[in-house]
């Protein structure tokens, strides 16, 4: 009798529950991503859960959270954040601004932790000589990026997701400017999101 294969990354049905629940540690969330392109019995358990967790979901009312409990978290985040230290794009070299078509295949532009867990980077270009970069930000949902101050104009494009900025809301397709010497409230995000940021390279954390 043939002995089946054993699972590569485990149960399916484990895995499907904690995929759900949403109980995945980020880099393991995104391994399992990939791998349900190649299992069709990971496929399968995530697909039979789907609609179980939407309905608990749906079923039951949201807590509401104090605001003091919240901002004491989110200023938690920020600190945290401010003691990564040196953002990333502070050490990234310049690409060069004269080329007539600068062109960056996906495959070039891995993703970068920022010090902040759950918060990565894609450097798409950086022009130093204007002191400006163009990246994409993703925030997984219950993050937070502390309070900075612009040294330049800051322009955001929400791709995907909502991103709380202070008391505003920015949804999938709405745009912010920053003008220099703005200062950002700290910038979270319930339900994660994919943004494509024009800024500055020197902006500062503030304490």
């Amino acid at each position: 009798m043939k002995r089946e294969r054993e699972h590569p990354m485990g149960e399916p049905a484990e895995l499907a529950a904690l995929y759900a629940a949403g109980a995945m540690p980020g880099e393991q969330r995104a391994q399992f991503e990939a791998h349900l392109d190649d299992c069709a019995a990971c496929l399968e358990e995530a697909r039979r859960l789907d609609g179980v967790v939407t309905q608990l979901f749906s079923a039951t009312p949201p807590a509401p959270v104090a605001a003091p409990l919240r901002e004491a978290l989110l200023a938690r985040v920020a600190a945290a954040g401010a003691a990564a230290g040196p953002q990333v794009w502070k050490r990234w070299g310049a690409d060069d601004p004269q080329q007539d078509l600068f062109v960056l295949r996906g495959e070039e532009a891995p993703w970068e932790p920022t010090g902040i867990d759950g918060i990565d980077i894609r450097r798409l270009f950086v022009d130093r000589p204007r002191n400006q970069m163009t990246m994409l930000v993703r925030m997984e949902a219950g993050t937070a990026y502390p309070r900075h101050v612009h040294d330049g104009p800051e322009e955001c494009y929400v791709l995907q997701g909502e991103l709380r900025v202070g008391d505003d809301t920015l949804r999938a397709g709405d745009y912010q400017r920053a003008a220099p010497g703005s200062k950002h409230a700290v910038q979270s995000t319930d339900t994660g999101c994919l943004l494509l940021i024009v800024s500055s390279l020197t902006d500062e954390i503030l304490p």
